[in-house]
């Protein structure tokens, strides 16, 4: 792929969102959505984010990628507050790069500005790093996001063994597990502990913890012990499009994972 098929995706409206719920294990509702955008190529199907982030940085894309895609989620979620769709707050997945570019900044700000929702309403995952500190630029612009309401999550937790001095460094609202480690759930003696302790550690701290990528039965009777956690996964839910939000995430949906019993 090359800045030609880049340029035809822009102009035709390849680029798509889709959006995955995320679920709130204490109240059993929706607490909000992540969004990621893809691409969908004529020749190469639908590609996934981390391939349209990949392509977007091999072609020196990167922060227009970036700013279209938080352009879109804010307009989606401005149409779902006047619809009384109930979402009421976005996470998205940025890079380090994506988030320092100015012209994403920017974007963010006039997509506040213009539309009907508020910093507080969004939240930017950014991948755990293995010397923050060396990064200055980003850790500036993540203060400045904090200090203007928006969330910052600390994603793939304890994929490095910088976890903890990271947490301290960054300005978080918030941590998630990634895939790689839920798929360790349940059987992994160690998995489990540390998902022990950094629940209690959130707790703590006064942060939230998102488990994302729970994919059947066991992993959901396992997480669903953590009251003060939320989960995100095809087996709640698998991302969609906007137009398809309100048929597939209602009451009746969540009410058959019997989220609001307690198994004990």
């Amino acid at each position: 792929m090359d800045e030609a098929d880049l340029e035809r995706a822009f102009e035709v409206g390849e680029f798509v969102m889709d959006y995955q719920p995320i679920v709130s294990i204490r109240s059993g509702a929706v607490t909000g959505a992540d969004a990621t955008i893809r691409w969908d190529h004529p020749d190469w199907g639908l590609l996934p984010q981390r391939v349209v982030y990949a392509v977007a940085d091999r072609l020196g894309a990167s922060p227009r990628i970036a700013g279209h895609a938080v352009g879109e989620a804010c307009r989606q979620l401005a149409r779902w507050k006047q619809e009384g769709a109930g979402v009421s707050a976005l996470s998205m997945r940025l890079s380090g790069a994506q988030l320092g570019a100015e012209s994403v900044f920017e974007q963010l700000a006039q997509s506040i500005a213009e539309l009907d929702i508020s910093s507080s309403q969004l939240t930017f995952e950014v991948p755990e790093m293995s010397t923050p500190e060396e990064s200055p630029r980003l850790l500036d612009r993540l203060k400045r996001l904090r200090q203007k309401g928006y969330g910052i999550v600390l994603g793939d937790f304890g994929a490095h063994h910088t976890a903890m001095s990271t947490l301290m460094v960054l300005p978080v609202t918030g941590v998630k597990f990634g895939e790689a480690f839920t798929e360790r759930l349940p059987g992994s003696p160690t998995a489990e502990a540390i998902l022990s302790s950094v629940s209690r550690l959130a707790h703590d701290l006064g942060l939230t913890l998102t488990v994302s990528g729970v994919e059947n039965g066991r992993q959901f009777e396992l997480l669903r012990r953590y009251r003060d956690i939320e989960l995100q996964g095809a087996y709640l839910f698998k991302p969609m499009r906007a137009e398809v939000w309100r048929e597939c995430v209602n009451p009746r949906a969540l009410s058959q994972l019997n989220l609001r019993e307690s198994p004990f």
